[in-house]
């Protein structure tokens, strides 16, 4: 009998329970409390249903829990853009035999200009798999409608015009393996790796532009990068870790070429050690091989032979076998922010070419910077004429907004290490905002 009376209290107990769930007009440990009062249930009781309760709402957590677990986060969308509007001012001496860095630093761009434009989409599909489009407008021409006669048609073919300047996924499977597929900035040298918004000075080291791999579609497996490996501006986050490595295989024939224009491919490696929180050491190697390996070939310095493309063959070799190779590295102590890093380049079929450039930045407040950098460059040591370059580099950063809304100025004497010097120093000034 007592039995079925304790049946019926526990029911009678879910049923009130339910019913004051649903009404929400008194809780249920009130509950409780009334049916002790009225001598039906005893204390004993109470602390049995209490610990049933809490049995169950556990158990809920726990499913809660394993489902917040099993879910991915959706697909996200983010746009940010770039806009450099720049001032330039060189020398007007003899400049056909000189060096210039880009486009944009020949006297055709002499006065007001738009440095760089950039818009780029980025984020993730699901965890752990994330993309990046970025493209660009520079200056006010197309490639397409540049004269190939005019002796710099290569670097105006390379920097304006609207382009596509990187396309790519990445797969994080670990902080020391992530996998990148797709168009984007080869790994090879610290100093291209900074993000373009952050340089410190207008544009890069000489030997970074003229020497090192750029932009290629390929892949690469290496470590996470959070942070700048150098060139920072004043509270700008570095990369931290230990160890940076990377290692890519590229088709090693420039960007926004969407296939291998031969049978080889271009193979880089990078590894980058930071043994303090204040100092790191690079090295980095890179090596493609030009043209096919047959005789008969459209790609590079081939004359016209029985109707087809012949290369002079050398050392039984067919095309040209390009090494190079990055020394680097970069400090920072407070204040104080210094790299250097030297490029070299030689092999079968090309003279050694070298460059190298010793890189300054001290913040003075958090919204000044004054910048130095000296550069050197020779693109033939076999040759000594005015192309062997020396630049000296002065200038500023002033953070109005940090990195989104700065002012830049640098002023560069350039002095020709043989041959006679060409009036051809220059001052750029460009204002930056981010959006």
């Amino acid at each position: 009998m007592k039995k079925w009376f304790g049946v019926i209290l526990w029911c009678m107990f879910f049923l009130l329970t339910m019913a004051v769930k649903s009404s929400a007009e008194i809780s249920a440990d009130e509950l409780l409390q009334i049916l002790k009062e009225k001598g039906i249930i005893t204390d004993q009781d109470i602390e049995k249903a209490k610990e049933s309760r809490k049995e169950k709402e556990k158990v809920s957590e726990e499913k809660k829990e394993v489902i917040v677990k099993a879910a991915r986060r959706p697909k996200s969308v983010n746009f940010k853009g770039r806009v450099q509007a720049r001032y330039t001012s060189i020398e007007n001496g003899e400049l056909d035999n000189v060096t210039y860095q880009k486009a944009f630093d020949r006297s055709d761009f002499d006065g007001f200009s738009i440095r760089r434009v950039r818009l780029r989409w980025f984020g993730e599909v699901v965890d752990q798999w994330k993309y990046h489009v970025q493209i660009s407008a520079d200056g006010d021409q197309n490639a397409d409608n540049l004269d190939p006669a005019t002796p710099d048609y290569e670097l105006k073919k390379d920097d304006v015009g609207v382009k596509l300047q990187d396309a790519y996924f990445t797969y994080d499977m670990h902080p020391y393996f992530n996998v990148t597929v797709g168009q984007f900035k080869s790994r090879f040298s610290p100093s291209y790796l900074v993000a373009g918004p952050v340089l410190p000075l207008c544009e890069r080291p000489l030997a970074i532009d003229k020497l090192a791999r750029k932009r290629e579609i390929g892949i690469s497996i290496e470590s996470a990068k959070n942070g700048q490996l150098d060139g920072r501006g004043p509270k700008a986050k570095i990369h931290d870790k230990p160890i940076f490595y990377a290692v890519g295989l590229y088709n090693g024939n420039n960007f926004n070429k969407q296939r291998n224009d031969n049978e080889n491919f271009m193979g880089t490696a990078m590894l980058v050690v930071r043994p303090s929180p204040y100092i790191n050491f690079g090295a980095s190697y890179a090596y493609d091989h030009l043209g096919y390996d047959s005789e008969t070939t459209v790609l590079g310095k081939a004359k016209v032979s029985s109707g087809n493309y012949v290369f002079e063959v050398e050392d039984s070799t067919v095309g040209k076998r390009m090494n190079i190779w990055d020394f680097n590295s970069a400090l920072d102590a407070g204040p104080v922010h210094l790299q250097a890093e030297y490029v070299q380049q030689h092999g079968h079929g090309f003279d050694r070419a070298y460059g190298y450039g010793v890189q300054g930045q001290v913040d003075l407040t958090d919204y000044f910077q004054l910048t130095a950098r000296y550069d050197e460059f020779d693109p033939n040591v076999e040759v000594k004429n005015t192309f062997d370059s020396r630049w000296y580099t002065l200038g500023y950063n002033w953070f109005l907004h940090g990195q989104d809304i700065k002012w830049q100025l640098n002023y560069t004497f350039r002095e020709e290490m043989h041959g006679e010097d060409e009036d051809n120093d220059a001052l750029i000034t460009h204002f930056q905002v981010l959006f």
